[in-house]
């Protein structure tokens, strides 16, 4: 058995346009344990968890919640590998866009269908294919399949993904829960240390007082100079003629290894209303600045 420990630190500093939000400083810390083994079948079983802490709730991305945790099972083979547990981003991390630099988040990038945490997953490949996909226990599901390769002499490589969800979103004025259906398409270039990528996605929603259509499109760049990381995404879609907006600048410093400092500036604007229904109330401008270590 093979025992790996991970953890990371982050000291961030928040300033940001939104009243509502508490802007400041504040402390990440996280650490992980995974357990792995291979059996006599040659099959390797995984088991990791994982535990975050927060000295702010402003920082808290689940309710507010100051500690929160994962863990999950997985067993796999030369078929692949199936999951059990906080597995709901499977499909997403597979196919999704890359991320931006330092403290860069692209709003609205993605589904707002959500599927639930405890989740069953998959992920196989043949040959420059990756095929994946997510069951929660609320029968919402994700499907993704990759295909990437190389280009000329390795110094360059494309890489286009699909993805298909079901999903549960709840309004801003948490009035109504809407069923989401959506697909969305990602086409990436890279360059030696320069990549460019574009996202294309069609959202539908329905619920017993209202239904919508969603479109949008997303694209960045990241490029790598030495010890330096910088990223530029943009974002752009409509939700029943409505706009929703959003940009986010990242920078990346190395200054040792697994030892970063890193920026970020996003911005996110969107204002829906549905008839009686406040769909998405959404608008900040935030600047974030870190000093990472992890390990």
């Amino acid at each position: 058995m093979t025992l790996t420990l991970t953890g990371g630190v982050v000291a961030r500093y928040t300033t940001g346009s939104d009243e509502d939000e508490d802007n400041g400083p504040g402390l990440i810390g996280s650490l992980g344990l995974t357990a792995m083994t291979q059996l006599p079948n040659r099959w390797s079983v995984n088991l990791g968890y994982i535990g975050r802490l927060v000295s702010d709730e402003a920082l808290s991305t689940e309710e507010s919640e100051r500690y929160t945790d994962a863990a999950a099972l997985s067993a796999g083979g030369v078929w692949g590998t199936v999951s059990l547990g906080n597995v709901s981003a499977t499909v997403r991390d597979q196919t999704r866009r890359r991320r931006g630099f330092g403290n860069a988040v692209l709003a609205f990038d993605d589904f707002h269908g959500e599927r639930a945490d405890r989740s069953a997953g998959y992920a196989g490949r043949v040959g420059p294919f990756v095929a994946s996909g997510v069951v929660d226990d609320d029968s919402n599901v994700d499907l993704g399949l990759t295909f990437q390769r190389p280009i000329g002499n390795g110094s360059r490589d494309y890489r286009v993904t699909f993805r298909a969800g079901k999903g549960a979103y709840e309004a801003a004025d948490e009035t109504h829960l809407f069923t989401s259906r959506g697909f969305s398409v990602v086409g990436e270039v890279v360059y030696g240390s320069t990549l460019f990528d574009v996202g294309l996605g069609q959202e539908s929603f329905s619920s017993s007082a209202v239904d919508a259509a969603r479109w949008y499109i997303s694209s960045g760049i990241r490029r790598k100079i030495m010890v330096w990381g910088l990223s530029l995404e943009g974002h752009y879609g409509q939700i029943e003629g409505q706009e929703e907006v959003s940009a986010a600048l990242g920078i990346q410093y190395d200054l040792a290894r697994g030892l970063s400092a890193n920026f970020g500036l996003n911005y996110e604007d969107a204002q829906v209303v549905l008839g009686d229904v406040r769909f998405l109330d959404s608008s900040d401008t935030k600047a974030v600045f870190s000093l990472t270590y992890t390990f």
